[in-house]
């Protein structure tokens, strides 16, 4: 009886265990530093995009670093070619528009970098992940 119950419960474990770990395709450690005309740029949102379509974003911390992270929560990127884009979000209150209530406000987000940064096209930022970890910096000289 004891020794059903060892096998029952050696099984068990082990077929707890199966299928265990990461799934789906393998991602490389990809780290990000973003400046500004020197100077580390703080709280900027990196997103990077690929020409098979593979994304990953993250947000620079206080020394200009952004760690990339998968939309699937995995770390890093996929292999590829990337382009990068770079948004600094402000936010501001302004004026409602409307007629009726024309003390009322709205709170919107303004990028405070310049427009081309913010695309992935025309930032003239670019790099290749493969299979070693990757630590690009880009300047945003204005």
């Amino acid at each position: 009886m004891q020794r059903t119950f060892l096998t029952i419960l050696i099984s068990a474990l082990f077929l707890s265990t199966i299928g265990c770990g990461d799934k789906g395709p393998k991602t490389t450690p990809v780290s990000i530093s973003i400046s500004q005309k020197g100077s580390p740029l703080v709280g900027a949102t990196v997103t990077i995009l690929s020409a098979d379509g593979n994304t990953a974003s993250g947000t620079t911390d206080s020394s200009g670093v952004a760690t990339m992270e998968t939309s699937q929560g995995k770390k890093g990127a996929l292999p590829g070619e990337y382009g990068v884009a770079v948004k600094q979000w402000e936010s501001k209150t302004i004026p409602s528009p409307s007629e009726e209530s024309p003390d009322d406000t709205r709170t919107v987000r303004e990028n405070k970098l310049p427009a081309k940064y913010g695309e992935h096209g025309t930032s003239g930022f670019s790099f290749t992940v493969g299979t070693s970890a990757v630590k690009e910096s880009f300047d945003i000289p204005e």
